[in-house]
């Protein structure tokens, strides 16, 4: 299908569950594929996957992953069955049907599918019954595999290559976005990590597993300046987050605004951060404020528009392999 890239299929996984079963040579495989996709005219691009159908399955609230992989779809040449709300279904009515029958159901229907779910195992048991390649928009706290290949390969075109880097993640580093791209990080050679947790939040023994595995350092800082002094690159979460095993959570309305040293406003960012890429998965809140999207080292809105390439590649890759 993709005569430029071809793969090795008979090392790269079937699905995109989580970034541990991927090795380097998968991930950089798939920059090639998402860089070419992003550089061609529109009129290439429908050749890629004529005519696939992609289930998308979505058990929790979503903006830019499912709207992205639905554009993704399309612009290859595909088109999407779905839904964006379980309780539009049969999964989430009376009937409660399981997972795994309306994974095979949907399956059934479709070429691929991509499931968002709350459940921390979502991914595993969906890929042990489907019919199809499944690809993980995210499962419970478990992993964001696309997330984290999407903010690795941002982090990675823009410092050229991210190898012996000093990376800077902000946020809960037990969050499922988090720990895919601290997992394709680790495997594209950075040097360290320098992790700005929200009080009360540490590195746990997960995550250190994996940065021992690849010879990863790591220290935490308390602050947004510390940060920015000595990373290259710096990847966000929100800096408080919702439970991610409910379909919908919602902020409560009396929550206390973001403490100022978590902030990474456009004066920190224009001077003592101003050779620090950040990046953002969406959606930012207060440590990210608006002022700040202009500068030439803020890549938020950069990060929206290139996920479509990324996901197109995603989409292209696991076909091909089916």
């Amino acid at each position: 299908m993709i005569a430029p890239f071809r793969i090795d299929t008979g090392t790269t996984p079937a699905h995109a569950i989580s970034l541990l079963d991927w090795r380097t040579e998968d991930i950089l495989s798939l920059f090639d594929l998402a860089e070419w996709i992003d550089a061609q005219p529109p009129s290439v691009l429908p050749g890629l996957a004529p005519r696939a159908v992609i289930g998308c399955c979505f058990y929790q609230n979503s903006t830019r992953t499912r709207l992205s992989f639905e554009t993704a779809a399309r612009r290859v040449g595909g088109t999407t069955i779905g839904f964006a709300d379980a309780s539009t279904t049969r999964a989430g009515d009376f009937f409660e049907e399981s997972l795994e029958d309306t994974v095979q159901v949907v399956g059934g229907y479709s070429d691929l599918l991509v499931l968002r779910h709350v459940d921390d195992d979502a991914g595993e048991r969906a890929a042990a019954v489907s019919p199809v390649p499944v690809i993980s928009a995210g499962a419970g706290e478990r992993e964001h595999p696309t997330q984290g290949l999407l903010d690795s390969w941002l982090i990675s075109r823009t410092l050229g290559s991210p190898a012996g880097a000093t990376i800077g993640l902000v946020g809960d580093p037990g969050c499922r976005a988090t720990r895919s791209t601290l997992i394709a990080l680790c495997r594209l050679g950075i040097a360290r990590v320098v992790f700005l947790p929200p009080p009360g939040c540490t590195v746990d023994l997960g995550e250190e597993s994996i940065m021992d595995e690849f010879g990863v350092s790591s220290y935490e800082v308390d602050n947004a300046v510390d940060l920015v002094k000595v990373a290259d690159a710096v990847s966000m979460i929100p800096f408080e987050l919702p439970d991610f095993h409910v379909p919908a959570a919602r902020r409560e309305p009396d929550a206390a605004p973001l403490a100022p040293e978590f902030v990474f406003d456009r004066r920190l960012l224009s001077t003592v951060g101003a050779h620090t890429h950040v990046f953002h998965t969406g959606p930012r809140a207060g440590e990210l404020p608006p002022e700040s999207t202009a500068l030439p080292n803020v890549h938020y809105f950069e990060g929206v528009r290139r996920g479509v390439s990324l996901r197109a590649a995603l989409i292209c890759r696991l076909l091909e392999l089916a």
